[in-house]
């Protein structure tokens, strides 16, 4: 039975949030407050039925990181649930080594511009330079090193939206609008201002290991439509609005109790 009395918590929402939830993000917007999450959590001990938080983890230093998770157990209730979603290292990693073997292996021109690709979901949002890196290049500039249904298979709606398209190709406008339209996006939500660069990335180890020192218990792997969350299926957090498939396809999704 649907309790309207829970306080559910999204922090770092971003754009993808329900009205049901406390979001809370770095920019106010209808049903969004304003909050920055390196401070201390703006609820009483033990007050929060359950916690959400996706792609926030990796642009936190290890230090932050501990700090706003320890906040998270502080203010869950006893047996509630924090649902922990952070790009997935380890997958990353896979398609790595298996696209490296096809592109030198076998020729494979399409390994190639995947283990391209891989490379800089690995690298680029740790060592840019400038807003944008290498991924934004590739974006604009680089349309022969890139597959770009790799990268939607990848990386999900996000850039489904502005890669996709029922237009011919020989539309070369439309295609150049599309193109410009990716990059100005791109540059606007991944790349933009202090949340740009990854800090750490996660794999199942390692978040379990820091959770559980922080003193979470019970923790699980799941899929992106699994949850012990109440009514999950109805908040569309993490479901891809394309179809019954993940939003970021790439993450890894953690579920812990307090």
């Amino acid at each position: 039975m649907e309790d309207k009395n829970l306080k559910l918590v999204d922090i770092g929402c971003g754009p993808i949030h329900h009205p049901e939830w406390i979001n809370l993000d770095l920019r106010a917007s209808d049903d969004v407050k304003k909050y920055n999450i390196k401070k201390k959590l703006p609820f009483e001990d033990s007050s929060v039925d359950a916690i959400y938080h996706s792609h926030l983890l990796e642009h936190l230093t290890k230090d932050e990181a501990y700090n706003f998770l320890s906040e998270c157990h502080r203010v869950l209730k006893p047996g509630a649930v924090m649902r922990v979603v952070v790009p997935d290292l380890e997958q990353i990693c896979q398609e790595y080594l298996v696209n490296l073997e096809k592109g030198f292996s076998n020729n494979d021109n399409l390994a190639v511009k995947d283990y391209y690709w891989n490379k800089l979901e690995l690298f680029d949002q740790m060592i840019r330079k400038k807003s944008g890196g290498e991924m934004l290049e590739a974006i604009q500039s680089h349309r022969n090193m890139i597959n770009e249904d790799y990268i939607i298979k990848r990386n999900g709606d996000d850039f489904k939206k502005f890669f996709s398209t029922d237009q011919p190709v020989a539309h070369k406008s439309f295609v150049r609008r599309k193109i410009s339209q990716a990059a100005s996006f791109i540059a606007k939500v991944f790349f933009s201002r202090s949340g740009e660069l990854h800090k750490w990335m996660y794999d199942k180890l390692d978040l379990k290991i820091l959770l559980t020192g922080i003193g979470f218990r019970g923790y699980q792997v799941v899929d992106y439509n699994t949850s012990a969350i109440i009514d999950w299926e109805k908040y569309n957090l993490d479901k891809s609005e394309f179809g019954n498939y993940s939003r970021k396809p790439d993450s890894l999704f953690v579920e812990v109790i307090k």
